[in-house]
């Protein structure tokens, strides 16, 4: 059993920055506020403009007037009340989709641990986490932090689905704008959410009874779907059919009005999904699929849309490389000054990582440094399988697009940047991120693509997206203008990170007790954790700190990925760890005599 999986997981803490702002500003800065419009028309002039995949316009106007795109070309008139954007240098894309979300819907609240059922076999629907009627738009929050941050990232839409376990509930698509929850929600009842999470201490309890209970759900409201008929066409003589809101709530599915998005975390995940909508013969959406490169054959034949997740694994040779480099700053500026050719003028030897031999076998201590080199090329080799994915996928004819589901926002574009230097191709990535989730969701005809006609979501970055270099510069969603405050990379960020670097004693509070343990931060936000239920340290991952907040994750053996959530006031920190299970409060000091 996962470690945590005991212990509760944490819920993010987020927060809504107000800023006072000139009543007559023409434009924003996106913090997620309220500002008075003086105009909802925008002419983008003279830009580039890619309008999908492989349909690429120079030097031509984009025009935005009431939420809507009404001109796209090279002869446009400006309207008189439109904002002028010179845009000569900047490149204009449809806004991105994300194609499965919790943004704007909280992590729930920390609960006391519930009384195991009087007969866990057969809990109540709710308790064991199977709520399919549950609607999602009941739980949406307009000011959740989540949902700027997405858009900060190019993304002006998201099909979002509840948290839970089994069936968490129904999908909604929204817009990532400011406003109301009214305001921000496009449509609704798009989709059942599904992913094989068993409920705890009770019926089901594991993969495979999840798997028999969604078997028996969708038998049941077949038959009861059958009674209904009958008894609508003539109740004489019928007893009414008694109303199941399970069952209900499934009807759409069975008469295929409403695709079932189904989460898996691994390749065993995807031949069970696989093997259930075989026999079921529900209409099916596949997301998360961190392993489908294990199966992509299976994909490409039975034709499923592909939403892969973003989460990529990180590089922790070359993370290692950079901090050790960090001692030969010196002697790396001499050797950069070096020509890139030798006298001949041929190109230098290229020094490639080692190749992972399965046949090596250690004979003795002496041993040990080639055996760590081999597990090294092995993890890289492993890790090479998920950043060539998403490209194997486009490659053999799926539909694909992405989920954020498991990925922090801001590391979403970088990590498609490396899936696009791995193999994918820029229209396949731009498709992904835009078309195809349109195409899957239903909404081409008013997302997707630069056109006229269509809904005012762009975004428009100075250069090509998928470069490194490139800043996303404004995103629109629903006509309105967000101007991305492009972040000044040097010494400040440094110091920033400096202000949590040290050593610090933290205390979760589970229902079972509280744990406690040691993490350290480096000042490139590099660590470790321990804990005094499993001492061993664990290196932190995707470290960020902005705004006071600081934010990571680490691995606990392989089995589960814990997110940690905290504010910073000195050397005070509060918070949250989140995990499979749910959120539990995480409170830590700095020790003085670490005090960086």
């Amino acid at each position: 059993m996962p470690m945590f999986h005991r212990y509760g997981r944490i819920l993010p803490l987020f927060f809504v920055l107000l800023a006072a702002l000139p009543l007559l500003a023409r434009g924003q800065v996106d913090s997620g506020n309220e500002i008075p419009e003086v105009t909802r028309t925008y002419a983008l002039i003279n830009a580039r403009v890619v309008q999908a995949p492989g349909r690429v316009l120079e030097r031509t106007t984009v025009i935005v007037r009431d939420g809507l795109i009404t001109a796209v070309g090279t002869d446009v008139t400006v309207p008189f009340d439109a904002e002028r954007i010179e845009a000569d240098s900047l490149t204009i894309y449809a806004g991105f989709i994300d194609a499965l979300s919790h943004a704007g819907i909280p992590a729930p609240k920390e609960q006391p641990r519930p009384e195991r059922p009087d007969n866990p076999g057969f809990p109540p629907d709710a308790e064991a986490g199977i709520l399919p009627g549950r609607d999602v738009r009941s739980l949406l929050e307009a000011d959740h932090k989540s949902i700027k941050d997405l858009r900060q990232t190019g993304f002006t839409a998201a099909h979002v689905v509840p948290r839970g376990r089994m069936l968490p509930g129904m999908g909604a698509i929204i817009l990532l704008s400011d406003g109301s929850v009214n305001e921000m929600v496009y449509t609704g009842e798009t989709s059942l959410f599904a992913q094989l999470a068993s409920a705890r201490r009770m019926y089901p309890g594991t993969d495979m009874a999840v798997i028999a209970k969604m078997r028996q759900l969708f038998r049941e409201s077949e038959r009861r779907s059958r009674l209904e008929k009958l008894y609508a066409d003539n109740p004489a003589g019928m007893l009414r059919p008694q109303y199941d809101p399970t069952h209900y709530a499934l009807f759409p599915v069975l008469e295929a009005d409403r695709p079932v998005f189904f989460h898996t975390e691994d390749a065993l995940d995807i031949h069970r999904v696989l093997s259930l909508h075989q026999e079921l013969g529900f209409s099916l959406v596949l997301t998360g699929a961190n392993q489908s490169f294990a199966v992509t054959e299976k994909l490409a034949a039975a034709g499923i849309p592909v939403m892969l997740t973003l989460d990529l694994p990180e590089d922790k040779r070359d993370k290692k490389k950079d901090k050790e480099g960090e001692d030969d700053e010196a002697e790396a500026d001499t050797t950069a000054a070096a020509p890139a050719t030798d006298t001949a003028g041929e190109l230098p030897e290229v020094t490639e990582k080692p190749a992972h031999d399965p046949n090596l076998r250690v004979k003795d201590s002496t041993d040990l440094e080639a055996e760590k080199k081999n597990l090294e090329a092995r993890r890289d080799a492993q890790r090479q399988r998920y950043l060539t994915n998403a490209g194997m996928l486009a490659k053999n004819g799926l539909t694909l697009g992405f989920t954020t589901l498991d990925t922090k926002a801001a590391d979403a574009l970088p990590n498609i940047r490396t899936m696009v230097e791995n193999g994918l191709s820029q229209d396949d990535a731009l498709a992904a991120l835009t078309t195809n989730p349109a195409q899957v969701l239903g909404v081409s005809a008013a997302m997707g693509t630069v056109e006229a006609g269509k809904l005012g979501n762009m975004v428009v970055a100075d250069g090509n997206i998928f470069d490194k270099e490139s800043k996303i510069r404004y995103v629109f969603v629903d006509g309105r203008k967000y101007e991305v405050e492009v972040k000044k990379e040097g010494a400040s960020d440094s110091t920033a990170a400096a202000a949590v670097a040290g050593t610090w004693t933290y205390t979760v509070k589970t229902p079972e007790g509280e744990i406690s343990g040691t993490l350290t931060i480096d000042e490139d936000l590099s660590g470790t954790i321990s804990m005094d239920v499993m001492p061993e340290a664990l290196d932190i991952e995707n470290a960020s700190f902005e705004d006071g907040v600081l934010t990571f994750s680490f691995d606990v053996g392989g089995t589960e990925i814990v997110t940690v959530t905290v504010t910073v006031e000195g050397d005070e920190f509060e918070g949250e760890a989140t995990t499979s299970d749910g959120p539990v409060p995480l409170s830590g000091s700095r020790e003085p005599e670490t005090n960086l």
